[in-house]
């Protein structure tokens, strides 16, 4: 009995229960191929005795001599190409790598293979040499990729294969040899020693990089045995488990032709590997493929059980592939719009990247927002990156487009260091000159990957860019997307910074200028500076308000709690009274802190009614009385100098309570050609000669700065005995200022 392979020149000629006869004019046993391997091939006629409804029938046939289309794809076509990629290849390692040791055994591996997959068709014909040549090259394959693999591991100072290990696969492929020879002798049963060889040979390289990812899953090599064992999975698994394996007890599952197929995967994973200093992340891509697989089951069953319901319909065909068309569009809008969600909710979960990759841009963006210097946002920053990436070097560089050889590290003190690579080229160099070379276009976030390591655009200052250089990663994998766009975002963060720092930088030197040309402090800096004075008043005021005299106010009333329901000695209760009298004080001190840092309803009241409010407060705690005086003011006064003059009287105020010892004081607000404010006191004053010399002591000085601030005019005058005048003009430009203040709020306490 034998059996008819689908798709090739005995189907339709030869039926099950025929019994051959002759082959070419002589007995069976005289042929070669089917004395030797069992198979009927390399014959031009073949005879026959079929067993018929009309009795035994002797039918002869002629063996055409075309190939069939399954034997022209699949023995010709397909073995053809996959020689040529093999060679292709070792071609490519030979001229890149010819000095490599593992060079040679990486290129016999290639032609193992290829070798192997084109003489299959020969061989499966039954021809000798076709035979010896499978037997030969299939025998290698494995005994070329643990040559090639304990060679190229010993860079990394690591042995793949035990000597005695290697001497069994020398031993066995010397009995392959032999048992090719007894084919040849004309021996048969010992085909099975090679598919064997082959599938011990295979299983045990399986083993071992098993063994050796898990020894190593957590350094830097397990990027690289990861990938050699998915690439000889990919590559080795469907024909040992679906051919190989079942072969040995005559049960193949599927012909060798389609499992062939997938090793055309294993020079792209060995060359890459090989040839390039920088590995596939095989994390992120398993990652994605299993996330992707999984999103992808639900809509693939819809998808085909509504394509297999509407083609059970009784219709017309085109009109069942208009259906089908547009179910799967439909289904497809559907599974975006579902996937977004997924992304969402079910990603950062099955990616514990995502979630660090987010966690870093919440603490990076945290710690930014205290930097001042260019040299914190750039420890930052490099912390944040080692913290996150497998990476040792992280360098700060500035590269100016307009003097390629000028480029230096930053910061500055570092400029001189030149941090030599392994070619004996400093980093400066190197990466100024592939910056240069590769004619990019540059912009924030510009990431472009070199010879070693990746440069990124992360602040830019007139044709001048600052570019973050990280090293090459210690897994020896490439930057992946999410690692891309993780360190993009990072630049435009630091991008911020950087502009902000410029402005600042831009700041003080216009600042400079400006002193140097006006001998002074120009008005609008004054100005910026009492209004950030003005906001740190209230968050101090606030703070207050907020921790301490509340923390008082629970004290207090837990305090007076305990008095009322506990009887005291009347010691005790008296001791507790002054305690109680004492935390009312600091209350109200507290409160009339909070009052002086921030002004209560000032801007609602306005600056008269809260001018009397003051004075009210004031006259309570101090000795003098005060005589107030308000004419016809404008209706809309500027936040500036509404608090300008709030802060001028206070100033005034205190200074009368502290140094003037003065027992009646004059206020006078009006309007004539801008705002007029005139004070006057009958306390000691002083010689006009010392005023000068007063001005930091007496707060004089600061009212001065404020006035100068609103482009105002403010005179002194004093004598021994006849107390303090002093008369303030402000501008109505300036008063008619209209200005925000999104910081004020209502204080109630």
């Amino acid at each position: 009995m034998f059996h008819i392979t689908p798709g090739y020149w005995a189907e339709g000629i030869l039926q099950l229960g025929d019994r051959i006869t002759e082959v070419d004019g002589e007995t069976p046993k005289n042929s070669y191929p089917l004395r030797t391997f069992g198979y009927l091939e390399m014959a031009s006629s073949v005879k026959v005795i079929r067993n018929s409804a009309d009795g035994l029938q002797e039918l002869s046939f002629s063996i055409p001599k075309h190939l069939t289309r399954n034997e022209v794809v699949f023995r010709l076509t397909l073995p053809g190409l996959a020689m040529l990629t093999f060679a292709t290849f070792a071609a490519f390692v030979y001229r890149r790598k010819k000095d490599d040791p593992a060079a040679f055994y990486l290129i016999l591996f290639f032609l193992s293979i290829g070798i192997a997959y084109l003489s299959s068709f020969s061989s499966a014909r039954g021809d000798a040499i076709g035979r010896g040549i499978l037997t030969l090259a299939f025998a290698a394959v494995p005994m070329m990729f643990l040559l090639f693999l304990n060679r190229y591991l010993e860079r990394y100072g690591k042995r793949f294969s035990s000597p005695w290990v290697m001497a069994s696969m020398w031993g066995g492929f010397i009995l392959m040899l032999l048992v090719q020879a007894a084919d040849y002798l004309g021996f048969r049963e010992y085909n099975w020693l090679l598919m064997a060889y082959f599938a011990i040979g295979n299983i045990y390289i399986l083993c071992r990089l098993i063994h050796e990812y898990v020894l190593h899953r957590q350094d830097d090599l397990k990027s690289l045995f990861k990938l050699t064992l998915l690439g000889h999975l990919v590559g080795f698994l469907p024909f040992l488990l679906l051919f190989g394996l079942p072969s040995l007890f005559a049960i193949p599952l599927i012909p060798p032709e389609f499992t062939a197929v997938f090793l055309l995967g294993l020079p792209m994973v060995y060359l890459y590997m090989f040839t390039t200093q920088r590995l596939f992340d095989i994390d992120f891509f398993l990652s994605r493929f299993s996330y992707y697989t999984m999103i992808a089951f639900v809509p693939t069953v819809l998808i085909t059980a509504l394509a297999v319901l509407i083609l059970s319909q009784n219709q017309l065909k085109w009109v069942n592939w208009v259906q089908i068309f547009l179910v799967v569009y439909l289904m497809i809008i559907v599974f975006l719009f579902s996937k977004e969600f997924l992304d969402y909710r079910l990603r950062p979960k099955w990616s514990k990247d995502l979630n660090n990759f987010q966690g870093s841009l919440d603490r990076f963006s945290a710690r930014i927002s205290r930097v001042m210097k260019q040299a914190d946002l750039e420890r930052v920053l490099e912390q944040e990156i080692r913290s996150i990436l497998p990476v040792k070097e992280v360098f700060f560089f500035r590269y100016d487009t307009d003097r390629t050889k000028d480029m230096k590290a930053l910061p500055e003190q570092e400029s001189a260091t030149y941090i030599p690579s392994s070619d004996d080229e400093p980093i400066s160099d190197r990466v100024n000159r592939e910056l240069t070379e590769s004619g990019r276009k540059f912009a924030v976030g510009t990431a472009v990957v070199l010879s070693k390591g990746l440069a990124v655009v992360i602040g830019q200052k007139r044709s001048g860019y600052h570019i973050l250089w990280v090293g090459d990663k210690t897994n020896r994998t490439k930057f992946n997307l999410d690692e891309l766009s993780w360190l993009k975002t990072l630049a435009n963060y630091s991008a911020i910074v950087y502009e902000n720092l410029y402005l600042i930088e831009n700041l003080i030197d216009d600042l400079e200028t400006e002193m140097s040309k006006r001998q002074g402090t120009p008005a609008w800096v004054l100005r910026m500076i009492f209004q950030l004075a003005e906001i740190e008043r209230r968050k101090l005021a606030s703070d207050l308000h907020d921790s301490a005299l509340q923390d008082q106010l629970i004290w207090y009333r837990r305090l007076e709690a305990a008095m009322l329901d506990h009887e005291l000695s009347p010691e005790l209760q008296n001791d507790l009274t002054d305690i109680r009298e004492g935390l009312l004080d600091v209350i109200h001190q507290i409160r009339e802190t909070c009052n002086e840092l921030r002004p209560p309803l000032l801007k609602e009241m306005g600056i008269v009614e809260s001018l009397r409010s003051l004075f009210e407060r004031q006259q309570i705690r101090a000795n003098y009385s005060i005589e107030f005086e308000a004419g016809q003011l404008p209706d809309a006064l500027s936040d500036d100098i509404t608090l300008t003059l709030f802060r001028i009287v206070q100033e005034l105020l205190m200074n009368a309570s502290k140094h003037a010892q003065a027992s009646r004081i004059w206020i006078e607000l009006s309007q004539k050609d801008g705002i007029r404010l005139r004070y006057k006191d009958d306390g000691i004053g002083l010689a006009q000669e010392s005023l000068d010399d007063s001005y930091q002591h007496m707060g004089l000085s600061g009212m001065k700065e404020r006035v100068k601030s609103l482009s105002g005019k403010i005179r002194f005058f004093t004598e021994p005995g006849k107390g303090l005048e002093v008369d303030i003009w402000l501008p109505e430009e300036t008063a008619a200022y209209e200005g925000e203040d999104r910081h004020d709020s209502n204080l109630a306490g």
